[in-house]
């Protein structure tokens, strides 16, 4: 049974998303998809957010970026695992992405995880955002 006020959103790495959905027992969304309404009626986000090599968002995220600007967050848990690009912890971009959303209420929850580091490890990290999801 998928746990429906959580929700992972996801561009182009579905096979990550679904794996993260599976284990919180959560509904996988893609990025595309994602409105409004969609947004203020779930309760916590993962998002599988995926930057380009100049260090911004993909086009896809930057459009949902402004999607989830427009959006209430206040009250709403989102836990960030950087999909692509802007790979190592000392780039801001992924530090401006979250303190955006915080701007707009958001409780962020856990440390990014930026995929292909050697930090990486997804079953690590699910189990320490979960309890907080």
């Amino acid at each position: 049974m998928k746990h429906e006020s959580i929700v992972v959103v996801y561009d182009s790495c579905q096979a990550i998303a679904e794996e993260i959905a599976d284990k919180l027992g959560a509904e996988a969304v893609s990025v595309q998809s994602m409105n409004v309404r969609q947004i203020e009626n779930c309760q916590s986000f993962v998002l599988a957010v995926e930057f380009q090599a100049d260090g911004l968002l993909s086009p896809h995220w930057q459009y949902a970026y402004l999607t989830f600007r427009q959006a209430s967050l206040t009250g709403k848990n989102v836990a960030v695992l950087v999909a692509l690009g802007n790979k190592y912890n000392d780039s801001p971009t992924a530090k401006d992405f979250c303190d955006r959303l915080k701007e707009n209420g958001a409780h962020i929850v856990g440390d990014q995880l930026y995929a292909g580091t050697p930090e990486w490890n997804l079953q690590n990290w699910i189990c320490a955002v979960s309890p907080n999801l």
